[in-house]
């Protein structure tokens, strides 16, 4: 009975000690914060092999005024010349991140992976896999309109027609971002700063 009580009372020690301190979660006061939500679109080239536009658009809800979690979809303006043509869409899981956006120029990144189309022009289509990486810079004009310049690589993987390869769909792009929408509270720099 003494061994008992004694754990017993360890176990009491120990646990008044570990809940008495304030628990860091993901979500919430010390996790990540809900600060607004962006939406807008993207207009953007493509240099590959073949040179084409790419138009889009996007809507994200941002945590913490520095991260992005929405959803993107891209779509080739105009038809591709290969040995036939081809038309690309695809649309998929938007992250981005944003360092020090409050400053009038910052620099943002960004990650969308997703699924898609590939067409070509005698009617075949087929389902491909893209991972499209880039980096750029963004301007604050108003407070609820942001203005960005990135450029990135646009992997496409899972193609299975004879023509064209994963490597000759894949591409360099650039592109301009216009982002609409609103951010409230106090940023992380803010609170660094007035601690």
């Amino acid at each position: 009975m003494k061994k008992h009580f004694w754990a017993i009372l360890a176990f009491a020690m120990f646990s008044a000690t570990v809940f008495a301190q304030k628990d860091e979660t993901l979500v919430g006061k010390t996790g990540l914060r809900l600060s607004g939500m962006w939406g807008g679109s993207n207009l953007g080239m493509s240099f590959g092999g073949d040179n084409h536009g790419m138009a889009g658009g996007f809507f994200g809800l941002e945590f913490n005024k520095a991260l992005t979690v929405g959803i993107s979809g891209i779509k080739s303006t105009e038809s591709t010349d290969y040995t036939g043509q081809f038309d690309l869409d695809y649309r998929g899981l938007l992250l981005g991140y944003t360092y020090l956006s409050h400053k009038v120029i910052h620099p943002r990144v960004s990650f969308l992976m997703g699924n898609g189309k590939l067409k070509l022009k005698g009617g075949e289509d087929d389902t491909v896999f893209v991972i499209q990486p880039s980096a750029g810079a963004e301007v604050n004009v108003f407070r609820w309109f942001r203005l960005g310049v990135e450029g990135g690589y646009r992997f496409i993987s899972n193609t299975s027609l004879p023509e064209p390869s994963d490597s000759e769909v894949s591409s360099a792009f650039v592109q301009l971002s216009l982002r609409f929408g609103w951010s409230w509270g106090r940023d992380s720099w803010d609170e660094a700063k007035s601690n």
